[in-house]
């Protein structure tokens, strides 16, 4: 056995055994989730479309502008809104040119667009990820407006 240093007799703990063949392994998904995060974005509003609080979405693309009361099409809205991905915060760009404004039973608002590849959410704006910000302006224009996706 190795001189650690300790008296004969006493050995590492079990939760310091178990830490030590365990931290390369924590240290390397870490790694790789910060990696993975970083390339492909942080989802947003991945639970948007299990809410049950919300009343209403107003979808507006290009000028066009239409509210939605009724559950299927605020669901709808929201599995769309889900499919964006943010990476890192960057500057305020204007108005966007789609956009989602959820509206909450208790009178929030939650407010989810794109401008060109950066998307709004809650107020900030981030870069997005991959092309979810065109695919984001093709589905909206698809399902809600009458327009033929590119």
């Amino acid at each position: 056995m190795k001189e650690t240093g300790q008296p004969k007799g006493e050995g590492m703990s079990g939760l310091r055994k178990a830490w030590h063949f365990m931290r390369p392994t924590v240290i390397a998904v870490t790694i790789v989730l910060l990696a993975f995060f970083a390339m492909q974005g942080i989802p947003l509003a991945q639970t948007l479309d299990r809410r049950t609080d919300l009343v209403s979405v107003t979808v507006t693309q290009n000028g066009a502008e239409q509210t939605f009361t009724d559950q299927e099409r605020i669901v709808q809205a929201a599995e769309v809104a889900g499919m964006l991905a943010r990476r890192f915060p960057t500057e305020e760009k204007g108005e966007p040119d789609t956009c989602y404004v959820f509206t909450f039973r208790n009178g929030s608002t939650l407010t989810v667009g794109v401008r060109d590849n950066d998307i709004l959410y809650n107020g900030k704006w981030y870069t997005g990820a991959a092309s979810t910000p065109e695919l984001f302006r093709n589905v909206t224009g698809s399902r809600f407006f009458v327009r033929e996706v590119k």
